[in-house]
């Protein structure tokens, strides 16, 4: 069955710029300065402007009809008949005047006036207030976190209707949190919150098909889900579409689809994109190409992400961008390390045992190599079993 919610005619944020129109329409020029801002103008842009990537291809809109052959139809909710207790149950509507009250208490950070209008509502059924209870619960706000009670009240809300419940429930029932772990009635869960136009679940649903947990593995579909979300201008989902694209996942590979969904989430902040899409950038080789790698990678590390921090540690402990900078690369490795990415506290301990950028210390390659092997590392477990660097 056709998904029926309706998308955004535009990537949310996102202004997209199509080829030339008819003969004499004015061009307009979409580029980068230094500090990261894209711009769009009908000027050329100034000999220092880093190049930007193609924008995605635009979204038809809502009315245009979907090609029956363009992708495979997303099964139905109702095609899978959850357990008898998750039945819906009959809805009841509190007065909204009463739930935006608990709202702006909540964001005033005044967690038990939230509690104490949202808990009576939930309790006499409204589905959005059980919602909101459970998110209460489950983040702890004004309360002891309570994961298990959480799940319960996300139960009740998902059976009424709410979306965003039903959305958290299957979630919770993925990860085994305050329930008992099933895959397959989290799909259920999700799939009804997708098809409503929940844009997270749109992407969970769609990871669930790419790894065939809870539901066969179909990576087609998984893009399928994925690209709905991206049309709303999510970027999780038009990152994993970037991602999809550059390797070929259930669809054709095509670099330039890759870095098109790829730049619409790295625009929107979302950091993982920004790195996939330098690393793409890396790849090409070209100074220019490179020049816009190392600035997305920068624009990730400022973020405090650490695959951005490594990746520019990177480039700066081999030159590859940037002049070859030991010191600034050590710096770097350790903000990544000091927040646990294993790779970089195995690449900090190289550099202790080499003496780049930082004074030679074969108790701190040591000391970083075990940190990362008691967070599982295996290439660190395999060199502190083979070679002790311990003196």
């Amino acid at each position: 069955m056709r998904i029926t919610a309706t998308l955004a005619a535009v990537l949310a944020g996102i202004a997209l710029v199509g080829p030339p129109g008819r003969a004499g329409a004015q061009e307009v020029y979409r580029w980068y300065d230094r500090d990261g801002n894209v711009h769009y103008t009908q000027q050329p842009p100034p000999p220092n402007a880093l190049r930007a990537p193609p924008p995605p291809a635009p979204v038809a809109p809502p009315s245009a009809p979907e090609p029956e052959t363009a992708e495979p139809a997303a099964p139905s909710a109702t095609e899978r008949t959850p357990p008898a207790e998750t039945r819906p149950a009959p809805r009841v509507t509190a007065d909204p005047a009463e739930l935006a009250r608990a709202l702006e208490a909540y964001r005033r950070g005044d967690y038990a006036t939230a509690m104490d209008i949202i808990r009576p509502l939930a309790e006499k059924g409204d589905a959005t207030a059980q919602s909101r209870l459970a998110g209460l619960l489950e983040r702890g706000a004004g309360v002891e976190p309570d994961v298990v009670e959480a799940a319960r009240w996300y139960r009740k809300g998902a059976e009424g209707g709410d979306p965003i419940a039903q959305d958290n429930l299957g979630s919770m029932l993925s990860e085994g949190r305050g329930v008992a772990r099933d895959e397959a009635e989290a799909v259920v869960w999700w799939e009804r919150a997708a098809e409503r136009g929940v844009t997270a679940a749109q992407v969970k649903l769609g990871s669930a098909y790419a790894e065939g947990a809870g539901v066969p593995k179909d990576e087609a579909l998984a893009v399928q889900w994925w690209r709905h979300a991206a049309r709303q201008g999510f970027p999780p989902a038009q990152d994993r579409l970037g991602f999809a694209y550059e390797h070929g996942t259930g669809v054709g590979r095509s670099d330039a689809d890759a870095m098109g969904w790829y730049l619409a989430a790295a625009e929107q902040g979302f950091a993982r994109a920004q790195v996939n899409l330098g690393n793409l950038y890396r790849k090409r080789r070209k100074p220019e190409d490179l020049a816009e790698a190392i600035r997305w990678y920068r624009v990730a590390a400022a973020q405090g992400y650490p695959p951005g921090q490594h990746s520019l540690a990177e480039a700066y402990a081999l030159g590859v961008g940037v002049k070859q900078d030991y010191v600034e690369a050590a710096r770097l490795y350790r903000q990544a390390a000091e927040q646990g990415f294993t790779p970089s506290q195995m690449a900090l301990a190289g550099m202790y045992l080499r003496g780049e950028g930082v004074p030679r210390s074969r108790d701190e390659a040591d000391r970083w190599m075990q940190r990362a092997a008691d967070a599982g590392d295996p290439r660190a477990r395999e060199a502190l079993d083979s070679t002790p660097l311990s003196r």
